[in-house]
């Protein structure tokens, strides 16, 4: 009869055998992950690996999972490089991952999705936060490598195109483990030299040689500069995370260069055609100003004593010019009338009677009217026509 085990002794045989067996050692196994834990004391990872009929559990230390590239999660595909143990207090079996990749989509992709997603949601990504570039700037710094190919190319350009910039070149890696610090300290060397625009990048690469723009430490150097920032990153068709993170993104170096600067030719065009535009705006204004001081000089004139005087004046002129007509038809008026009257007194005159044969008789100065007056003796005055006589009343 063969000897009795305890669990303990069956479940640490088992784990021994599992343990020699070459072929459960760096197997590779696929499957979606579910019930994903990341225990945050320790770091280990939790989950279960499954596909369509079977599951098995699954642990990654945390001396492993912090080589990952990525975030795994509940849903993924993913493939896992693991060693088959029995975790021999249960009494089951699982897998002790070493490494993990997507089944599929790329680590570092997956990891730039990801970041982005978790920047955007914390704001870094804003629009309404993003700082103007300043139109002509005085003094622009240059964060990259000193040794780019694509530095000497923003440099002619910028020459080129705005000899009277100043240009400060922050020298700093742009591509490997120690890349994301020095990009970040040469960013906060500029960001604090009074710069008026920064430019930070590199020339064009593969994903992983682009890494050090897609992490969260540039990112977030970027979002907190003062100073406007303009990423330029790569070829056109390359996005990382700092051109999401900056206030302009350029699609590659040199085209960073010319967003920086305005061009010389363009601009002396510019000035031409804004003093033009200034001169007519001037003499526009000269002109309507001009109109406006004539109108209050004629309404002050309209107040002075002067103007007041002179118009009185001419009111009075015409009046008096009015009167005087008036006048003198009045006169021509009242002397047609006095002639009238005068020939008409003139025709009932006792002259002009007497002139056709009668006489007036006066006695004592008075007019005698009847005989009866008269005695024989009485000196009496007779008026003709033409004079008078003296003569004695006989009767």
């Amino acid at each position: 009869m063969s000897s009795v085990l305890t669990v303990s002794q069956l479940n640490r045989y088992i784990s021994f055998k599992l343990k020699e067996d070459k072929n459960l050692k760096g197997i590779l196994v696929k499957g979606e992950i579910s019930n994903f834990t990341n225990h945050a004391r320790t770091g280990h990872l939790y989950f279960t690996l499954k596909d369509g009929e079977s599951s098995v559990k699954a642990i990654m230390f945390n001396n492993m999972a912090a080589g990952l590239k990525f975030v795994p999660a509940s849903g993924m595909k993913v493939i896992v490089s693991a060693n088959v143990q029995v975790f021999e207090r249960d009494g089951i079996y699982q897998l002790y991952v070493n490494d993990m990749q997507p089944d599929g989509t790329g680590a570092l992709y997956i990891a730039f999705e990801q970041l982005k997603e978790r920047l955007s949601a914390e704001g870094l990504f804003d629009e309404q936060l993003k700082k103007p570039i300043p139109a002509f700037p005085q003094k622009i710094g240059i964060v990259t490598s000193p040794d780019a190919a694509a530095l000497q190319d923003m440099l002619n350009i910028i020459s080129r195109r705005y000899p009277a910039v100043q240009i400060v070149i922050y020298p700093c890696l742009v591509q490997g483990e120690y890349a994301p610090p020095s990009i970040c300290s040469a960013l906060k060397r500029a960001d604090a030299a009074e710069n008026d625009v920064i430019i930070a990048g590199r020339g064009g690469g593969s994903l992983e040689d682009l890494m050090a723009f897609n992490s969260e430490s540039v990112a977030r150097c970027i979002f907190e500069c003062k100073t406007p920032v303009i990423s330029a990153v790569g070829h056109e068709t390359d996005t990382t995370i700092a051109d999401y993170a900056a206030d302009l993104r350029a699609p590659t170096p040199s085209a960073a260069a010319e967003l920086a600067v305005p061009e010389i030719g363009a601009l002396k065009g510019f000035f031409a055609s804004s003093e033009r535009r200034l001169a007519e705006k001037m003499k526009l204004k000269i002109n309507m100003e001009r109109r406006r001081l004539d109108a209050a000089e004629y309404k002050l004139n309209s107040f002075l004593p002067a103007h007041k005087i002179t118009s009185s004046k001419v009111l009075l002129d015409e009046k008096m010019q009015r009167l005087d007509t008036a006048l003198k038809n009045r006169i021509s008026l009242g002397k047609a009338l006095l002639s009238e009257k005068t020939t008409a007194l003139d025709n009932l005159s006792p002259l002009k009677i007497m002139g056709r044969g009668y006489s007036l008789v006066y006695k004592d100065e008075k007019l005698v009217n009847s005989v009866s007056a008269l005695k024989n003796g009485d000196e009496i005055t007779v008026r003709l026509s033409d004079g008078t006589v003296k003569a004695v009343v006989v009767q």
